[in-house]
């Protein structure tokens, strides 16, 4: 009788630097109470803040957390979506990924606070739904097991879509800490976009050169054509 064999993914050298930096971050603001003062003034991010010069906040609201739970559960899914994915990375693939994921989710934020109206969001829930995608979008078709459930790829990131809606609402109408789903639908749809290749820095660049250079032919052809009017 076949038995089903659970392989635990690789905890790689990135998690590590990534776990061990966010573990510290946490541990040092609780301890340190100027310094989680100074994180809940300057260092999270809102439309609030962003309006008023703090642009940073961008990046930064995802170097922090609300809690040891909160920190735990994000280094976990970390590890169990982007084990594999982290291990056929190189660094700059991995840490690039990462940070435009957290811009990504934070330009999320900023946005849903000038329409909703919000409190300020912190956490690395934006690049952890992006590295979610990711995992998804490589395993399309494939039969991957979520808590020995089998299930394809696409499948899970409807389920994970499913449950952060669920849990969004279940916060809004309880005592609970209301989730950021602008944060995790942000990271998640950039993390789509890089890793299907729909948005590519490069074809921008491109059509940006060209762009201009059509704009300088235009105007040398201009004038030329009054140059030869004046001629004649």
């Amino acid at each position: 009788m076949a038995q089903l064999q659970m392989q635990w993914p690789p905890f790689t050298d990135k998690l590590k630097v990534l776990a061990v930096v966010l573990f510290t971050l946490w541990f040092a603001s609780v301890m340190v109470a100027p310094l989680g003062a100074f994180v809940d003034q300057y260092m999270l991010v809102s439309q609030g803040a962003v309006f008023q010069g703090q642009v940073w906040t961008i990046f930064t609201y995802s170097l922090w957390h609300a809690n040891f739970l909160h920190l735990l559960f994000n280094v976990g899914v970390i590890w169990l979506f982007g084990g594999e994915i982290s291990a056929r990375w190189s660094n700059l693939e991995w840490w690039r990924f990462n940070a435009l994921c957290v811009l990504g989710g934070g330009l999320a934020v900023v946005l849903a606070q000038l329409i909703f109206g919000s409190q300020p969001t912190l956490g690395y829930s934006a690049a952890v739904m992006g590295i979610i995608a990711a995992f998804a979008w490589q395993n399309w078709d494939r039969t991957i097991y979520l808590f020995f459930f089998p299930m394809k790829g696409k499948t899970l990131l409807i389920v994970v879509i499913v449950f952060d809606a669920f849990r969004f609402v279940a916060g809004t109408f309880s005592n609970a800490e209301p989730i950021s789903i602008a944060a995790h639908l942000g990271g998640m749809a950039t993390g789509l976009l890089i890793v299907t290749g729909w948005w590519r820095p490069s074809r921008l660049k491109r059509r940006w050169t060209r762009y201009r250079q059509r704009r300088k032919f235009k105007v040398i052809r201009k004038e030329a054509e009054k140059d030869y009017k004046y001629l004649n």
